[in-house]
């Protein structure tokens, strides 16, 4: 197999060049196969892996966010990296093509891509999230429906985790009011919960959010180019909230707080009953990881911009 992950390290220099957008070929540039797989352990096997690329006008449409007309691409000893769907490597973003080459740069003797997000993220984007927004987009809208920052405990029955959670969901819960245009619903206690999101006639189960906030939802998602709906689309899954990944994305909340909010049951349970080594203590690295890395994935393109 000619797959990088697992490989020794090869080469000695990273660099990044600037280079054309990848819906225009340079067939002139030197490259390198990518470590990040589409599918797991190379094959097809995750569910909604897209094996096509998108036609050079849909990826402009898709991927341009229009706040640079710069694109640059990681180098390796002088060799620009490529997708796994075999496109250049190319970002948008001076600062974002520095980070990751920095990811490649902290590669010792053994090339592992768990290690390099924000290459995982940018090949995410470009190859998949380009070619079917549509499906990411469903996904992420799903979430909604069963969002963790809509279940609070009541007070009357946990006061320390209600508080907790006032502290740290609230300002998501105000700034998506702005955002979405209206309150997103909210569940306070077990019973409540179960009771909210029992399915309804003529309606799915699930929290009963208003058609509003399900509209500017879908109208929210459906501003994104495929940067931001990638981001979004992490935030979201390893939080388990639509509300937190939206924030994000929206920069209506710093990432850490953000990876707080994503976690503060657990966090409350760990103080209450004890840390479980390999399983709570992997669980706050992926959080860390996943969100900080899509928040870093989202700045970079605006500052970018005011960096030029």
């Amino acid at each position: 197999s000619n797959r990088m992950a697992g490989r020794r390290r090869f080469y000695r220099r990273v660099g990044v060049i600037p280079i054309n957008p990848p819906w225009k070929p340079c067939e002139e540039i030197m490259s390198l196969q990518s470590p990040v797989a589409a599918g797991v352990d190379g094959s097809n096997s995750a569910s909604g892996v897209v094996n096509v690329l998108a036609e050079p006008e849909v990826l402009q449409q898709r991927l341009d966010p229009s706040t640079s007309s710069r694109w640059f691409s990681v180098v390796l000893d002088g060799r620009a990296m490529r997708t796994p769907l075999g496109q250049t490597l190319a970002v948008p973003s001076i600062l974002l093509a520095w980070a990751i080459a920095s990811e490649w740069d902290s590669q010792e003797d053994i090339i592992r891509p768990t290690q390099m997000p924000l290459m995982s993220l940018a090949c995410t984007a470009l190859d998949q999230t380009a070619a079917n927004p549509e499906l990411v987009a469903e996904q992420v809208l799903q979430y909604l429906h069963t969002d963790t920052v809509c279940y609070w405990a009541d007070p009357s029955e946990d006061r320390v985790l209600h508080r907790l959670q006032r502290k740290y969901w609230g300002p998501i819960h105000e700034h998506c009011e702005l955002l979405l245009g209206c309150k997103p619903a909210l569940a306070l206690g077990v019973r409540e919960g179960l009771l909210m999101s029992r399915a309804r006639a003529g309606k799915p189960s699930g929290l009963p959010h208003s058609s509003q906030i399900l509209d500017g939802a879908t109208s929210f998602v459906k501003g994104l180019d495929s940067w931001q709906l990638t981001a979004l689309q992490s935030v979201t899954a390893a939080s388990k909230s639509f509300l937190i990944g939206a924030s994000v994305v929206s920069n209506g909340i710093p990432s850490e707080s953000a990876l707080k909010a994503s976690r503060v049951e657990e966090e409350f349970q760990i103080e209450n009953w004890g840390l479980v080594e390999g399983g709570h203590d992997y669980d706050r690295l992926n959080s860390s990881v996943q969100i900080r890395s899509a928040q870093i994935l989202v700045s970079t393109m605006s500052l970018d911009f005011t960096f030029h």
